[in-house]
């Protein structure tokens, strides 16, 4: 049975607000595509032809711009977290697998999501990067991983948003696929539930060669737009 793939997009983006299109972060462009956008082709182009997203009913915006774009739409009622996001699409989904692809993030020559499907063999797995300058300099800490043994995932850091990520260490990129051991280990952080399958040695890798841009954060954003506007 194909995989379905999920876009959240409910979240309040406070770290955007000032980027924001119309109070949505996922609507910024870079390159003339919005973020969202960016997204749903990557999945596209990887494969998928099941896409929901999770939009917020304060962001009719969202809404709007998807209007004939061939994928669901399923509402989050209140900003409750990435877990509570995607467990609102699988009353879409259903029970079983889903790629989960946060729009905030882009990737330059690279498809994460493709090399994902790839690379999955009926555990959860996380696309990681190998953090390198000088795009890595507009980084935070958080999502680094510290401990591998093969392609296994062993260990997460705990955030540090105030830091800047350590040049030459893996982190996190934005796109996962999760399976249903990660629902029967959840405890609506899915931080701590990585976590916890990663000290089970549950949780896998794909190692992605490509430039990743966190356009989440201001200093992302604008060197995003630095890349396309040269």
């Amino acid at each position: 049975m194909p995989l379905w793939a999920v876009i959240p997009a409910a979240g309040l983006g406070t770290r955007m607000a000032e980027n924001a299109v119309l109070g949505c972060k996922e609507l910024v462009q870079v390159n003339g595509i919005s973020m969202l956008e960016h997204t749903i082709q990557e999945l596209e182009n990887a494969g998928f032809e099941q896409i929901v997203v999770v939009s917020s009913p304060n962001k009719p915006a969202i809404d709007e711009a998807l209007v004939n774009r061939g994928v669901k739409i399923v509402h989050q009622a209140e900003p409750k977290g990435l877990v509570d996001a995607v467990k609102c699409a699988r009353e879409i989904t259903g029970a079983g697998s889903c790629l989960v692809a946060l729009p905030d993030v882009m990737f330059i020559d690279a498809n994460p999501s493709a090399d994902l499907m790839a690379n999955f063999a009926g555990e959860t797995i996380l696309a990681v990067v190998q953090v390198e300058a000088p795009w890595g300099s507009q980084l935070r800490d958080t999502g680094r991983v510290i401990e591998m043994q093969g392609t296994k995932i062993l260990a997460i850091a705990g955030k540090k948003p105030d830091e800047n990520f350590p040049i030459g260490e893996l982190r996190i990129t934005g796109r996962a696929i999760w399976t249903e051991a990660f629902w029967k280990n959840h405890d609506n952080s899915e931080v701590s539930t990585l976590r916890k399958l990663a000290s089970e040695q549950k949780l896998s890798s794909t190692i992605v060669k490509t430039k990743y841009i966190d356009v989440g954060n201001p200093e992302g954003y604008n060197y995003a737009q630095e890349i396309f506007n040269r």
